[in-house]
């Protein structure tokens, strides 16, 4: 059944009169008269009773005309609902090298799936990407947690520990964790000052009154990995640096340390962005 059908029924019933309701819907009045008696046939019972002074509602009439604004309401939303599903979202999102190469393709996959279309930016440090959001040049960011306004939606993805990386010759490369204690005399090779790592790394190093020996700064994490693999101090990744650690020369050791981790969150210019994105990226 066509649902302007029943649109027009409603009309006729609210002018009372066929030729006006005809006019108002922009339609002849035998067309009209015809869709009245598609309805009529669709229910089986009269709806109408037609006179030279107007229509008059039958009882049959009457319980349709009462039922019938709220299916018509219940229609159009759930029309709405489903265009806002075809509908072609968007979305640039901004991120670390390290979860852009490991964590993200299989979510941006999903969303692919889900006719949303993502653009990923990336940038070194977390301070970086968010200024991106600052400025509207993405619309979310999946970066370490970090203090934000109310402005912003922000929600804990995962959290992942801190692993020293050491030469596989390194005398500590065969315990199961390693203490702070017991690398305070190493060079590092390590991010640069405004990574969150680094601060972390200088904090656990502060604790225990140690000076952090820094010989070199890098910013991405393989080029770290690589620069111990040749020989050049040791430093400390995320997990997620190491998911496809193929270097036969080196081994990574898990931090001893209540600061040795760090939290990824999904930080978003709105509400409705954030919630549109946490369940595709939240780890489960």
């Amino acid at each position: 059944m066509n649902i302007d059908y029943f649109r027009s029924f409603v009309e006729t019933v609210n002018q009372k009169s066929l030729s006006k309701a005809s006019e108002r819907l922009n339609i002849s009045q035998p067309a009209l008269s015809k869709q009245i008696r598609k309805l009529e046939d669709f229910f089986d019972a009269p709806l109408l009773v037609r006179s030279t002074s107007g229509v008059v509602l039958t009882e049959a009439g009457e319980l349709v005309y009462k039922r019938l604004p709220q299916i018509l309401g219940d229609l159009s939303i759930l029309q709405n609902d489903l265009n806002s599903l075809k509908e072609i979202r968007s979305y640039r999102i901004g991120t670390l090298p390290s979860l852009a190469g490991n964590y993200i393709p299989s979510r941006i996959l999903k969303l692919k799936e889900k006719g949303i279309h993502v653009e990923v930016v990336i940038k070194n440090g977390s301070q970086e990407v968010f200024e991106l959001l600052k400025n509207g040049e993405i619309d979310a960011a999946i970066i370490e947690e970090m203090p934000v306004n109310k402005t912003y939606w922000q929600k804990e993805i995962f959290e992942e520990p801190l692993y020293a990386i050491l030469r596989t010759s390194h005398k500590l490369s065969e315990k199961q964790s390693v203490q702070i204690e017991e690398i305070s005399d190493e060079e590092f090779v390590l991010y640069p000052s405004f990574c969150t790592i680094r601060e972390s790394v200088s904090r656990m190093f502060h604790e225990q009154e140690k000076e952090l020996k820094i010989i070199r700064e890098i910013d991405f994490g393989d080029f770290l990995i690589g620069y111990v693999a040749a020989g050049s101090g040791i430093t400390v990744v995320p997990e997620m640096s190491i998911k496809n650690l193929g270097n036969s020369f080196v081994k990574a050791i898990p931090l001893n340390h209540s600061l040795a981790k760090r939290t990824i969150s999904l930080i978003a210019n709105s509400n409705t962005t954030g919630k549109a994105l946490y369940p595709f990226f939240k780890k489960l």
